[in-house]
């Protein structure tokens, strides 16, 4: 099962993203960043990437570059709860038939 996660870039940047072992992609990031990386958090779902492609929709207005954000502090501390909000949104509507999801 993949998690999302968000890491910090010390320049106040945000990543949102998955993996299967975020811990591990941080290291991978790290390689050849010049600013430092922080895991913040990570939320592990069967819906990740759907729950990862909401975050980059939800945060569109603050997209820096590709999968970086600039998000507020309130932004961080909401994710995980953002994340299980989007989560029980998917799993009602799979549970409704929705063909969609």
């Amino acid at each position: 099962m993949r998690s999302v996660y968000l890491i910090r870039a010390n320049d106040g940047r945000y990543k949102i993203g998955i993996a299967k072992d975020p811990k591990h992609r941080i290291r991978q990031l790290q390689t050849g960043n010049s600013d430092q990386l922080v895991l913040i958090e990570t939320y592990q779902s069967e819906n990740a990437s759907r729950i990862e492609k909401a975050l980059h929709n939800r945060y569109s207005y603050v997209r820096n570059v590709g999968e970086w954000f600039d998000l507020s502090i309130t932004e961080e501390v909401g994710f995980i709860s953002m994340c299980e909000d989007i989560d029980n949104a998917i799993n009602t509507l799979k549970k409704l038939g929705n063909i969609y999801v």
